[in-house]
């Protein structure tokens, strides 16, 4: 009779099932990275989408406002707005992340509501417009730095954010001075 150890199938039950709880962790990891990448990928578009609607608003401020505050403002997204934008192309290219070319269709009404309006009502509804746009701005962005792990896209983050709520206040403070008027 063949003499056989009784603790070997436990042995064997153990070291499997430490290389299953092995292979789970790398699972997990491997989830949560590719969890991270969709996060990041949807953050870029949907930065991207919003420096676009910024840029092209920023234009038609410069083109038609009234007041050279409303102008100033408009070159003042312009000139950020456009910064971003390319920081945004080099990480989705880096990342092969297609970026919107054109407005979503929400946003594109809004820019052909205010293409439609010149003088005191452009400027008091592209002030609106920019107050409500930042804030879904610094929104996006500040759930973007809570959610994803991505060293350079949080670096770029944490870059943006500050210069978004910067831009906000000038947009509350805009609205102030020409619903005044």
């Amino acid at each position: 009779m063949k003499k056989t150890n009784r603790w070997m199938p436990l042995w064997a039950l153990l070291l499997s099932s430490a290389f299953v709880v092995s292979c789970s962790d790398d699972d997990d990891d491997d989830a949560a990275m590719m969890e991270d990448r969709t996060r990041v990928a949807t953050f870029l578009q949907n930065a991207a989408a919003s420096d676009l609607f910024e840029i092209t608003t920023g234009e038609m401020a410069q083109e038609q406002g009234m007041t050279s505050q409303v102008q100033e403002f408009g070159e003042m997204l312009v000139t950020d707005h456009s910064a971003t934008a390319m920081d945004i192309m080099e990480m989705a290219d880096e990342r092969d992340v297609t970026l919107p070319t054109t407005l979503p269709a929400a946003k594109m009404t809004i820019v052909t509501r205010l293409d439609a309006k010149s003088g005191l009502d452009f400027d008091k509804d592209f002030a609106t417009v920019q107050v409500q746009a930042h804030q879904e701005a610094v929104t996006l962005y500040e759930q973007a730095d809570r959610e994803i792990r991505d060293t350079e896209v949080q670096a770029f983050i944490d870059a943006t954010l500050p210069v978004l709520r910067t831009h906000l206040q000038h947009a509350q403070q805009l609205k102030t001075a020409v619903d005044a008027m």
